[in-house]
């Protein structure tokens, strides 16, 4: 495929299939209960539901995909090189995603990667679908709210000195959650929180993989409470082949506010600086038998299929640990992840000297770096050379950071990575409370792009990706 084609596919609409039902709980459950006789992990998961996906599935686009995953993953670098490396995270896979049929799908290439891998791939382009899924059904159910993803580790970091160590996947995270989603939901004089745990897989394996990877999910949206309570939680695990793409979905089931106030209490809240706590994760206990949710369909084609489990995908053995956040520090909470919000879509645009200011000293790795390693590092002086004001539709601007690829013959493939100007300098000047206000009234004003062959994908947090073919210069 030639590079402008390329480019050009990523704002192609196209159909993700969902897939939500009474059959995939029974799978999930009976997948649970059967490696629960090995791993006790399994016994202590929310209690499954269905999801009301409606029909059709959901149009999105490649580019949507890779936005949301270089968003979300934003956090994951500190290093000399984090701003190479968020760059890397948005144009990696731009030639994985394609239309097949109307439906969105692996490209032929991406399909024929070796199995380590396929391993990351599925695993990275499984956090792309599941935000872009789990933000369209709650919208659906939540109307007028906008969330934002914090990764799970940022906010235990923040107040856990025992197992909320650096960002990385290792067997000690494997029952927790990937993301905290905040949402945020105002009117003239009122403010809303709330939040939802968000688990996310994908797989190039049978669909019969997907049913082990939601029960464990089940266990990981478990391991996060609020004043007591467990938030609500998605998970969401995505099947990848050459046909297309189906994402399933199940959603345990709660409801529940983080932090409600006006205006003023908001400013004042996120006008001071949380600091680091000292909580420990404790294990919970053994359920009774008969509070055990069970299957009580009957075994599904899918699960006929016997599919051989890496053994670094399993649940580590033993129970697992619940990080208690204390009803009386739900303020510190909100404080906590709004801050994450802030700093995510700062570094987004590349500006990590802002984004480290909204980050605790844990979080910073100040606190012991030799303990606990930092979220923020500097980037060099070298790479503030890719700082720019990039002109959007409408008149409007975003600031943020250009790279640019040689392709030959005189041609380039840049990449602008940003955030709309009036959001970026509300969150330079720590003015949280507007950024969050403000961020959907961009969204929903944004012109449409133009028709030049560039890809434009707009953020309803206000981020901007740009992908385009130049010739040399501009």
């Amino acid at each position: 495929m030639k590079i402008d084609s390329l480019v050009q596919s990523l704002s192609y609409q196209s159909l993700l299939a969902l897939n939500s039902s009474d059959q995939l709980v029974d799978d999930v459950l009976r997948y649970a209960t059967t490696h629960a006789k090995k791993r006790e992990a399994y016994w202590h998961h929310k209690t499954l539901t269905p999801v009301d996906v409606g029909k059709g599935g959901m149009r999105t686009t490649p580019a949507e995909v890779l936005h949301e995953l270089g968003v979300a993953t934003t956090l994951l670098t500190a290093s000399p090189l984090s701003q190479v490396a968020r760059h890397w995270a948005a144009v990696r896979y731009c030639a994985t995603l394609t239309k097949n049929g109307g439906r969105l799908a692996l490209t032929p290439d991406a399909n024929e990667v070796v199995y380590h891998h396929k391993v990351t791939q599925s695993e990275q382009l499984g956090i792309g679908l599941a935000l872009v899924v789990a933000k369209r059904l709650l919208r659906t159910q939540y109307r007028g709210w906008t969330f934002h993803a914090v990764d799970a580790e940022v906010a235990l970091k923040a107040g856990f000195v025992d197992g909320g160590g650096a960002v990385q996947t290792v067997s000690r995270t494997k029952m927790r959650p990937d993301y905290i989603l905040l949402g945020h939901h105002a009117t003239k004089s009122h403010r809303r929180m709330k939040i939802v745990i968000l688990e996310c897989k994908g797989t190039h394996g049978p669909p019969s993989f997907i049913h082990g990877q939601l029960a464990r999910a089940a266990v990981q949206v478990e391991a996060l409470s609020v004043g007591g309570s467990h938030p609500p939680s998605l998970m969401v695990a995505s099947h990848l082949t050459q046909a297309g793409i189906t994402a399933y979905v199940l959603d345990p089931p709660a409801d529940d506010e983080l932090w409600s106030g006006d205006d003023e209490e908001l400013d004042g809240l996120l006008s001071t600086a949380p600091e680091d706590q000292y909580w420990r994760p404790r294990t919970v206990s053994p359920q009774e038998p008969e509070a055990r949710q069970a299957p009580t369909g009957e075994v599904s084609a899918a699960d006929e299929t016997v599919t051989e489990l890496d053994p670094a995908e399993e649940l580590p053995p033993g129970a697992p640990q619940v990080f208690d956040i204390p009803e009386q520090e739900r303020g510190w909470f909100t404080q906590i992840l709004t801050r994450a919000v802030a700093a995510t879509a700062l570094l987004f645009a590349g500006n990590s000297a802002a984004a480290s200011g909204y980050a605790t000293p844990r979080q910073r790795g100040t606190e012991d770096p030799a303990f606990q390693p930092g979220l923020f590092n500097l980037d060099p002086a070298w790479a503030t050379s890719s700082a720019a004001t990039f002109p959007l539709p409408n008149g409007l601007s975003a600031e943020g950071t250009r790279h640019r690829a040689p392709l030959g013959h005189g041609r380039v493939l840049e990449v602008f990575r940003g955030v709309e100007s009036r959001l970026y300098r509300e969150l330079a000047e720590g003015r949280v409370g507007a950024y969050l206000r403000d961020a959907p009234i961009f969204f929903g004003g944004r012109a449409a792009t133009p028709a030049d062959g560039s890809v434009y994908s707009f953020g309803r947090d206000g981020t901007v990706l740009v992908v385009r073919v130049l010739n040399d210069g501009g």
